[in-house]
């Protein structure tokens, strides 16, 4: 193929670093290590700082520039959605997530709770060894409808206590769906490699090293489908003249829509248009005089989480947002959107955030189409036992 490459036909395949900094190839021999893009704003990118010469000679002409250290920077935007299989890594995600929070656990099975009378807060289980605090689960209350709520406590085989009460107490037997979940826990962030095919038969770049430095959630607004975007920096690019290794064998899971997509702040429900969610990780490089590029290896040294949120203003009750701004009170935020199933109360493929520990930094008047709302600007902390952000997958 000469000129004339395809944008759309271009394919983006992820895998995770045995050693950071050396290229790993697609191997999977399935198809599997690709994931689903968005078309707008998938790029990487190699640059080379330059280094100027400010010399003195008979002329004010620029002299020959020096290049020095490499920058790969790039952002891959994609889905916010699970994987077709209940509680399996989403596909799209699961690279990007494990580089950007470094935390990942999984509920593999399904878990039957114990014969016993339950509350809405606490489920009883006589083995609970597969749940961890920070879990957003999904309890399949086949009689008052399925519900997705974090675990705040666990009481050895004994039960778990969920950080927002249920609705309706369950029936005394229920079941808790497999989940995947992420966390922070950037000490063992990974790095990835990438093969980037520009066209499907054409030219291929090969990217080592890289890293997310950030990870935004954007489009959760209502009737939208939200879409997260990945800001990524890496060691070094090449660009080859090569097809793609595998065909692409992407998942058919469906995005979810955000229409019952609830959210609550410091355990109120609150109404809603829009939510926003930016994960931003400091990205330090070990930098080495001796190697070509200037760069070894690199290491997250900061992470900041915020949500932006704008719910109706209450006019019955000021305790639920402005009094904990005022006085710098800690809240929690929890927010999912998923699937509607064909039968009533059920659904699948659903996206939860849960953020135990937090302040609401700001709290400004806003017009949401001529009705007042509150656009909360929200910064989560660590708190003891718990990590600052978790998102499940089930």
């Amino acid at each position: 193929m000469g000129i004339g490459i395809v944008k759309n036909e271009s394919t983006l395949a992820l895998v995770p670093e045995a050693t950071e900094g050396t290229y790993d190839a697609v191997s999977a021999g399935n198809g599997s290590e690709y994931i689903e893009v968005l078309a707008d704003g998938a790029e990487l990118n190699l640059t080379r700082e330059l280094l100027e010469r400010d010399l003195l000679t008979d002329t004010v002409e620029k002299e020959a520039v020096r290049t020095s250290i490499a920058n790969v920077e790039g952002s891959i935007p994609v889905e916010l959605k699970t994987s077709s299989t209940e509680g399996d890594a989403p596909q799209s995600l699961d690279v990007l997530l494990r580089s950007l929070l470094g935390g990942k656990r999984q509920i593999t099975s399904d878990q039957t709770s114990d014969d016993t009378t339950h509350t809405s807060t606490v489920i009883y289980f006589s083995d609970t060894s597969a749940f961890s605090v920070g879990d957003c689960v999904l309890i399949k209350d086949d009689t008052n409808g399925y519900a997705v709520r974090p675990i705040s406590a666990i009481t050895t085989n004994t039960s778990i206590t969920l950080a927002i009460a249920l609705d309706e107490v369950p029936p005394n037997e229920v079941v808790v769906a497999q989940v995947t979940t992420y966390y922070h826990d950037t000490a063992n962030s990974i790095s990835f490699s990438a093969e980037h095919n520009l066209g499907s038969q054409a030219i291929q770049q090969q990217v080592n090293g890289l890293r997310c430095n950030s990870g935004s959630i954007e489009n959760w607004s209502v009737g939208q489908i939200p879409t997260m975007t990945f800001g990524v920096q890496g060691l070094g690019l090449t660009r080859v003249d090569a097809d793609a290794s595998e065909t692409p064998a992407f998942s058919d899971a469906l995005p979810p829509v955000a229409l019952s997509a609830c959210m609550w702040v410091d355990g109120n429900k609150l109404s809603y248009t829009e939510f926003g969610m930016s994960i931003e990780n400091t990205v330090s490089y070990i930098q080495d005089a001796c190697d070509a590029d200037g760069r070894i290896a690199s290491r997250i040294t900061d992470q900041t989480v915020s949500v932006n949120v704008n719910p109706y203003m209450d006019d019955s009750d000021l305790s639920k947002t402005w009094n904990k701004f005022n006085d710098n009170d800690d809240v929690s935020f929890f927010i999912y959107a998923y699937n509607p199933s064909s039968t009533a109360g059920q659904f699948a493929n659903a996206v939860a955030i849960w953020i135990p520990q937090a302040k609401i930094t700001a709290s400004p008047v806003a017009d949401n189409d001529g009705i007042i709302a509150e656009n909360l600007e929200i910064r989560a902390h660590r708190s003891s036992g718990n990590d600052s952000v978790f998102m499940s997958f089930i």
